[in-house]
């Protein structure tokens, strides 16, 4: 197993601006992708100050961090925040027995040798100046942003992306993007997303670790950890996330929000809507205001809503219930059990009409 151990100590000028953002991660995120990408299995961070990053585990002495890797295979100890550290120079170190880059204590040894790390003799691993520079300023911040987002938005240019202003669109290092794709200014597409052709996004589009079918458009809405397939129209103002997935040829409207969702082909919402924990079936149309009901307080539950059914405006599904195939809900039912295939199910109080109440009522003060 290939490990390492992150020392991050608070009196370095480095310490306070490695959670800080560079584009669409963290300065010691980078370092992370790093270390992975040249083969390290488990990073554990050794800090004072805790603190949440992804893709390592933060702890607070250094016996825990070995009692994490354990005490089998190659270690890489790293003593400060180096994101500009490249993975060739990782590998060149794995290479070695036990190697030192140039003069920093960044080492790589054995699991077994920490406790006798004193008496081994480093070969010296040489890599460029710039490999090992710090981030200690937030000037330094701004102009990271800056020269790495010219860097990736040249590149998607090239590739044939159409960037409308690429002076504000921000894009993620390993974010994959098709040709023919339109991206207006004011979006972020953050790592972990892919961008497939014929796709428009509009100004105020965030997505993050998503796939965004081909010839989809998204109007200023937020999507995260989801898929949208090809043909799907959403916005504006929505928000999908948490593993939804959406279906081709679907039309998501404004206001609406998915939460674990999985919304069928050719099916419809079209504002004002939350659908959490739910499976919707084909040709589905989902009225105004309607809820899905997925949680107690306690434990979260499931909507499943069958093939070609009608939603009506303002009902409230209480999960967990199912609703069958070719089903009606009338609008401002509020549904408890299950709906069989064909039916309607309705659930609302019988209205009374009182004359001449309303005209004293709104007069009464008059």
């Amino acid at each position: 197993m290939k490990g390492s151990i992150i020392l991050l100590n608070e009196n370095n000028p480095s310490f306070n601006y490695a959670l800080k953002t560079i584009l669409d991660r963290k300065v010691i995120e980078y370092m992370l992708d790093t270390l992975k990408r040249a083969g390290t299995d488990n990073t554990v961070i050794v800090s004072s100050k805790p603190f949440k990053v992804d893709g390592a585990k933060v702890v607070d002495d250094l016996s825990a961090a070995v009692k994490i890797l354990g005490l089998d295979g190659e270690l890489l100890l790293i003593d400060d925040v180096y994101p500009f550290l490249e993975a060739v120079s990782i590998l060149k170190m794995y290479e070695k027995e036990n190697a030192r880059i140039n003069d920093t204590h960044t080492i790589k040894l054995k699991m077994q040798d920490l406790v006798n790390i004193s008496k081994i003799s480093f070969e010296r691993v040489e890599v460029e100046k710039s490999e090992l520079e710090t981030v200690t300023s937030m000037a330094k911040i701004r102009e990271l942003n800056r020269d790495l987002k010219a860097k990736i938005n040249a590149y998607h240019l090239k590739n044939g992306v159409n960037l409308i202003d690429p002076e504000h669109t921000y894009i993620g290092l390993d974010v994959l993007i098709d040709e023919d794709v339109t991206i207006e200014g004011g979006v972020t597409i953050a790592k972990g997303s892919h961008i497939k052709k014929g796709a428009h996004l509009t100004s105020g589009t965030y997505v993050a670790n998503s796939v965004i079918g081909e010839d989809t458009t998204v109007l200023s809405s937020r999507i995260t950890d989801s898929e949208i397939g090809n043909k799907v129209t959403i916005g504006p103002n929505s928000h999908i996330r948490m593993h939804s997935k959406v279906s081709d040829e679907v039309r998501i409207g404004n206001f609406v929000e998915f939460k674990n969702t999985e919304f069928g082909y050719k099916s419809r919402c079209a504002h004002l809507t939350y659908l959490g924990d739910a499976i919707v079936g084909e040709d589905v149309n989902i009225g105004c205001g309607v809820v899905t009901c997925n949680y107690d307080g306690a434990h979260k539950f499931k909507t499943i809503i069958g093939d070609h059914c009608f939603i009506g405006s303002n009902a409230n599904l209480i999960a967990p219930v199912k609703i069958g195939n070719n089903v009606l809900i009338a609008a401002g039912s509020t549904i408890t059990q299950d709906v069989e295939d064909r039916a309607m199910g309705i659930a609302r109080s019988r209205q009374s009409n009182k004359p001449e109440y309303g005209y004293k009522y709104i007069n009464k003060e008059k």
